[in-house]
């Protein structure tokens, strides 16, 4: 009997003290809950940092968004740089300060009414908030796509210049609606749009009418721009006209790594 006694006395009381440490655990995981420890508190939900505007002088850094089409891309530069990381790298040496990529967001074989859609899409409005400089590239795919009736440049097919010529107004409320969206997005970066050059030139049906279409859409641009306040249209058009084949690479549409240059060299001219 007095075995059993004292085995019960010793289950009592270990029971007892493994109630205590258990309440006092759970007292203390209750106190690292309501009063965290520096270190100890879960991290708030990351916010989207948005760019201050305001003179660039004053500003330690500052962060590029792009987005567009195949230009912006970079497709047919060899050394994969395309116009954007050379721009990055020639503003980071002329301002003398960092410039950082947020994200290159362009598509290749992407029309203005595509990007306005992608424009409501999380990962766009994050990148385009953040960014104190915004380029793109749109419309060659809308106004060759319209001179060929549909389908791609990839898929061949004869272009119209008199097919593009009278369906061009139709791609103007795209571009427009570009403009708008991404202002909406970011009031205070500086637009940069990369106008369009005539990669037909030397095609006698889209001598003259391509280009005619090709300044009716920069056209387009600059009046968005201007009436914008805070976005430069650059133009490339001069660029490739008298020398298309050796700046642009063997697809006969896309620059290669000495268009990209050229390119890129005005965008930071531009911008200084």
């Amino acid at each position: 009997m007095k075995s059993t006694s004292w085995l019960w006395r010793i289950l009592g009381w270990t029971t007892l003290i493994c109630m205590l440490v258990m309440i006092t655990g759970f007292g203390w995981a209750l106190k690292d809950t309501w009063f965290p420890k520096v270190g100890l508190a879960l991290p708030k939900a990351s916010q989207p940092e948005t760019a201050t505007g305001g003179d660039w002088n004053e500003k330690q850094e500052l962060f590029v968004t792009s987005l567009g089409d195949s230009l912006t891309k970079g497709t047919g530069d060899s050394t994969g740089e395309g116009y954007v990381n050379r721009v990055v790298e020639g503003l980071s040496k002329q301002l003398d300060k960092p410039v950082h990529l947020v994200n290159n967001m362009a598509i290749n074989g992407q029309r203005a009414d595509q990007l306005l859609e992608l424009l409501d899409v999380s990962g766009y409005k994050n990148a385009i908030g953040k960014a104190d400089i915004i380029l793109f590239t749109i419309g060659g795919n809308d106004l060759f796509q319209v001179a060929q009736n549909g389908g791609s440049l990839a898929e061949g097919g004869d272009l119209s210049p008199e097919l593009l010529l009278e369906r061009i107004p139709e791609t103007k409320t795209r571009l427009e609606g570009v403009f708008r969206k991404i202002r909406e997005l970011n009031p205070t970066a500086r637009i940069v749009y990369v106008g369009l050059y005539n990669a037909f030139y030397d095609l006698p049906a889209m001598n003259q009418k391509g280009s005619e279409a090709v300044a009716l859409w920069n056209d387009y641009a600059f009046r968005f721009a201007k009436a914008d306040g805070n976005a430069t249209v650059v133009p490339t058009y001069d660029l490739f006209e008298f020398s298309l084949m050796k700046y642009l690479s063997s697809d006969h549409f896309h620059p290669n790594a000495l268009g990209y240059t050229r390119i890129s060299e005005r965008i930071v001219q531009a911008l200084q």
